[in-house]
């Protein structure tokens, strides 16, 4: 029996007519072949927990095809039917695959009319994907939950479980490690790759999940990288012998189908491309500017590049400024080149305590007290940044004993789900043993969303021009309760969504200025959040979110006083410097040597505002760099213009041949503290230790 094909002049893919198996999965003109171990095909999972095995997975490779129909470049494949040991379950599935050009687009419908709930549905299971001629060049990389790009090299590491299947597993949900709903596979010497995304307009929780077989082994890497320390990887097919090798790649959803439910999975798009991970991010960013618009024009969030962060109470107690101390907590951001102060710990009870009361703590003054202090420093010209959460709520309160109780998300035992919190001024609190402790709420009942948007509504009448919600990011847990508005995998990321939604128009409504920054990097809502509230505690990452989504500020957390490097990388990042002086306990009084660095850092930044802030971080393809410096090329948004911003972490200079490959002539060197120059490229360029170089080429 001839096998199925599907072939557009770019995309081949084969399929076995029996079962459905993906024999063959190649792009011809890039040569990319996905599926080089056949004898491990697959096409699809699905998880059906029956009342005496809850891991129960029928495997799709398993199942007899009963319908096929193809035409022109689309498949339709259908399972009526499906089997394991465990018997014969009345389950319709149907996948179709598409041809487009260089893309290749995988769905799922699926109809239980079996009596038990599908949990877990794999759209498309890759399988036998395996390269060891080119082991050592492909890469995996992903945004993380801190928007920061991770990867490994696919074909020779292998980062899998321990504790879990038979055969090591690495996942990798969205949202939660992921920040974006898309990976890409990317060969880094050849530069082709493929990008695979999950095109869902649905906002609910998937995964990327990836499994090795037969094993992985422990020894030296092949390669080198961010994951070059990880030993485990792939069998050696010298020793393996006969024995099949490869993983298979698949992106998962939950539905939690019922008996004579249906559900039609997203779009699961894998797009062929020259180029690697920077390419992949443009493709996503296309796909999401066909349905989203980001607009931050009119935000003084989004234009403001530095801020000051202050906890000025603690939940163990421990205060540090009082709601009259602000304008002088202000006066000292100013003196540092910094107009936003986020004031953390303001409310009753202290930081992480008490939530959702979000009314000013007595013990720190009156609402007045605060309502006067935060005008004191708008006239000031310094914006307050007044600190918050959305969905978490404090379970030591009477408020959450009588009532907020209700509406804590619970596990599939009725159990409230875990939680977290912070003690942050004695030895037991930093092994969080006497923790005030806040667990999630799930945002999609109207009762909770209606009184956490009333709360955070006070921040708008006490007249603060925005707020930061923290923790908003660690949404990965799923509500199992029984009166959820919303099935098990969308409720906690849609009530998020909603709720933001709802306290932006609100709050817009009340003061057309008033603006939203988060801990948080997720595509999905940045149309109602200008900033993220992050940290990048590191010498060097991949800026795979920064790339896609220029528009969003990410600030950059400096807490010392000689931290100039973290100043400097903020300047290659395009990062909000975020002065948090003695680790968030006081201003940029405090650490002076800091706050004179990083004034000159931001005088500098302003002047070139149209090149280093209203740009994006691109691939530095065009220019080449001889010398040990680590280097960000920003492109302006606004004009042809780019800067090049040089930096190291070394305790001596650092010398750099830098050539623009497409620019050629004079360039202006800019550096703290001296007066700028032109230079004619190629140029070396010498950069002190803890400072910055940049060249402006026009």
């Amino acid at each position: 029996m001839d096998n199925i094909i599907l072939d557009n002049g770019h995309i081949i893919i084969e399929i076995e007519r029996e079962n459905g198996r993906i024999l063959r999965f190649d792009h011809q003109s890039l040569d990319i072949r996905l599926v080089q171990e056949p004898r491990l095909a697959e096409n699809f999972r699905i998880m059906l927990p029956l009342p005496y095995l809850r891991a129960h997975y029928i495997l799709g490779k398993e199942q007899k095809l009963t319908d096929v129909k193809v035409e022109n470049n689309r498949c339709q494949l259908t399972w009526d039917g499906l089997d394991s040991p465990h018997g014969h379950f009345e389950i319709r599935l149907t996948q179709t695959i598409t041809l487009d050009g260089d893309d290749a687009t995988f769905s799922m419908e699926v109809e239980n009319r079996s009596p038990y709930i599908i949990e877990e549905i794999f759209n498309v299971a890759l399988g036998g994907m395996s390269n060891f001629s080119e082991r050592e060049d492909w890469r995996l990389h992903w945004a993380n939950w801190g928007g920061q790009g991770s990867e490994w090299a696919f074909y020779d590491v292998f980062p899998g479980s321990y504790l879990g299947p038979s055969n090591p597993v690495w996942t990798a949900m969205y949202h939660k490690e992921l920040s974006m709903p898309w990976v890409s596979l990317y060969n880094a010497k050849t530069r082709r790759g493929v990008y695979i995304g999950n095109h869902d307009r649905e906002v609910r929780h998937s995964m990327v999940f990836a499994q090795m077989f037969p094993s992985t082994v422990y020894r030296h890497a092949q390669t080198s990288g961010i994951n070059s320390n990880v030993a485990q990887g792939w069998p050696d097919p010298a020793i393996a012998g006969d024995k099949p090798i490869g993983v298979t790649l698949s992106w998962n959803n939950f539905p939690f189908l019922k008996q004579n439910e249906s559900w039609s999975g997203p779009p699961i798009v894998f797009h062929f491309h020259d180029g690697i991970w920077w390419d992949a991010a443009d493709y996503f960013r296309d796909w999401y500017d066909t349905h989203t618009t980001l607009d931050k024009s009119d935000s003084w969030l989004s234009y403001e590049d530095a801020w000051q962060s202050t906890i000025i109470s603690y939940p163990d107690d421990q205060i540090g400024f009082r709601f009259a101390d602000l304008p002088k907590v202000a006066a000292d951001a100013k003196a540092a080149g910094i107009n936003v102060i986020q004031i953390d710990g303001w409310d009753i009870g202290g930081l992480d305590r008490g939530y959702p009361q979000y009314l000013t703590d007595p013990r720190l003054g009156t609402w007045e007290d605060f309502e006067k202090a935060i005008s004191e420093c708008a006239e000031m010209g310094v914006y307050v940044l007044v600190f918050s959460n959305l969905q978490w709520i404090n379970i030591e309160t009477d408020w959450f004993k009588d009532e907020l109780h209700r509406y804590a998300m619970r596990d599939p035992h009725g159990n409230i789900r875990g939680g977290m919190g912070w003690e942050y001024n004695t030895s037991l609190g930093q092994q969080s043993q006497p923790i005030y402790r806040m667990v999630q709420a799930n945002m999609m009942k109207p009762e909770i969303q209606q009184i956490i948007v009333d709360q955070l509504m006070n921040i708008v009448r006490l007249g603060a021009p925005g707020t930061q919600i923290d923790k908003l990011g660690a949404m990965w847990e799923l509500d199992y309760s029984p009166d959820s508005p919303l099935p098990t995998d969308r409720a906690t990321m849609q009530g998020v969504l909603d709720s933001i939604k709802a306290y932006y128009e609100q709050s817009r409504a009340a003061n057309p200025s008033f603006r939203i920054a988060s801990e948080v990097h997720w595509d999905r809502i940045m149309p109602y959040v200008d900033a993220a509230y992050a940290r990048f505690f590191n010498i060097n990452h991949m800026p795979t979110y920064e790339h896609t989504f220029p528009e969003y500020r990410s600030s950059c957390c400096i807490t010392g006083d000689f931290d100039f490097g973290l100043v400097n990388n903020s300047l290659r990042f395009g990062h909000i410097i975020n002065v948090e002086a003695r680790c968030i306990h006081g201003t940029a009084a405090d650490v002076p040597e800091l706050g004179r660095y990083v004034a000159e850092a931001l005088r500098t930044r302003r002047a070139l505002r149209d090149v280093l802030w209203d740009s994006r971080v691109i691939e530095p393809l065009d220019v080449q760099i001889e010398g040990d410096v680590m280097v960000g090329l920003h492109e302006s948004r606004l004009n042809n213009r780019q800067a090049l911003v040089l930096n190291h972490f070394k305790p001596e200079e650092v010398s750099a041949k830098v050539t623009h490959l497409k620019r050629s002539g004079a360039a202006t060197l800019y550096r703290p503290f001296k007066t700028p120059e032109s230079v004619t490229l190629p140029a070396t360029i010498s950069v002190p230790r803890d400072e910055f170089a940049i060249l402006v080429f026009e």
